[in-house]
């Protein structure tokens, strides 16, 4: 079948823009080329060609995928994956799973049970806050980064406590203030979880992540990330710690033990991936070059952004039909970028989410502020 031809026949499933080729800098969008500017391929990874070759490799040897559990069985890919990420980190040990929402709920519900809380930044992630609903602990949300508010509950609480923030809060493009959380967790006995899912190869010396970025490495109890952003894109989470933090969630974490690995050829480019972030970091340097410029062009234009430790770049809109039709806009004028409305935020708080790649050149940054500047001035927004 040539899926370029291919055209979706009615369904219950809203309609979205159909990606032709691989999403780097640009990509065949609906069936022309646009500037990507709304993709978590931060690196550029997912279209590197050592990173293909090895995932190629892993599908050739070992084929689609093990069809064993992961506790029964592994391959020698999975487990070098895994002693990457700790390296990467700098933990002793760390565990894959098939998404980092799967990781973040075997932490709520594995590390903290009934009599115990947790609790969770009013910000975080759905699958946070999913993974603390289902926890049997009691879970208990502060406002965003509200550590006063953080410290009364973890005051007032009982039992084993939790915390778990996101390092990057992925609708606001700010990083988590970890020197001080970890004060707060240290004085209250808490272990302290972080997901790195927008930050792990993203931000920080090296791209090491939120820790570097506000200098406290070696210090964080727990990390949690994905490899579907900057390790090349591909299906798959893990957590990051101790040894013995790893063993509870590999001998006792649910959303681990009953489901399915990640497929070798996965794990063979997001190891690949890895490698290539740890050996070099000009890739993490180029992402923040084109971040610095891409936000400096938009606030000389005019419009109001959020942020400002990442690469995510969430423009203010408010009004949700406009954010929809200034995206629309955007795409037919060659430059993607996607609209963030209700119920992913607030309602009045709509806007659109940029989010530059080290795959872009400065011409391709320039070029997409030149749409941005003339589809704002024609709907009046700037």
């Amino acid at each position: 079948m040539n899926f370029m031809d291919y055209a979706p026949t009615p369904s219950g499933r809203s309609k979205k823009p159909l990606l032709g080729g691989p999403a780097g800098a640009r990509a065949i969008v609906d069936g022309r080329e646009v500037i990507i500017l709304g993709s978590n391929n931060y690196l550029g990874l997912a279209n590197h060609p050592e990173v293909i070759a090895r995932a190629r490799e892993a599908l050739e040897r070992y084929g689609a995928g093990p069809a064993l559990n992961p506790p029964l069985a592994t391959t020698p890919i999975h487990e070098a994956l895994c002693d990457a990420l700790a390296r990467f980190h700098g933990t002793e040990s760390a565990l894959l799973f098939n998404s980092c929402t799967s990781a973040n709920v075997a932490v709520a519900c594995t590390l903290v049970g009934a009599g115990d809380r947790v609790f969770s930044d009013r910000l975080n992630h759905a699958s946070i806050i999913d993974g603390c609903r289902l926890s049997a602990a009691e879970s208990k949300v502060y406002n965003h980064g509200d550590l006063a508010q953080l410290e009364a509950l973890l005051s007032a609480s009982a039992g084993k406590k939790l915390v778990i923030t996101d390092g990057v809060f992925s609708m606001e493009g700010d990083a988590a203030e970890l020197p001080a959380l970890i004060e707060v967790c240290r004085r209250h006995g808490a272990t302290l979880a972080v997901d790195e899912s927008h930050a792990a190869g993203v931000i920080g010396p090296g791209g090491r992540g939120t820790a570097a970025l506000r200098g406290c490495l070696g210090r964080i109890d727990l990390y949690t990330g994905t490899l579907s952003k900057a390790f090349g894109a591909f299906a798959g989470g893990y957590v990051a710690g101790s040894a013995e933090t790893v063993r509870a969630l590999h001998d006792r974490g649910r959303f681990f033990m009953f489901t399915t690995a990640i497929s070798p050829s996965a794990a063979a480019g997001a190891l690949a991936a890895v490698e290539i972030v740890m050996r070099d970091d000009a890739l993490v340097r180029r992402l923040a070059e084109n971040t610095a410029r891409l936000r400096a062009g938009l606030t000389k234009l005019g419009f109001t952004l959020l942020g400002g430790d990442s690469p995510i770049t969430p423009i203010m809109i408010g009004d949700e039909a406009k954010a929809g039709a200034f995206s629309a806009a955007l795409i037919e004028n060659g430059v993607y970028v996607g609209a963030v409305r209700f119920p992913v935020v607030p309602r009045g708080e709509a806007r659109l989410r940029a989010q530059p790649s080290a795959a872009h050149s400065a011409a391709d940054i320039d070029e997409a502020l030149a749409v941005f500047a003339r589809i704002g001035k024609s709907l009046g927004l700037i």
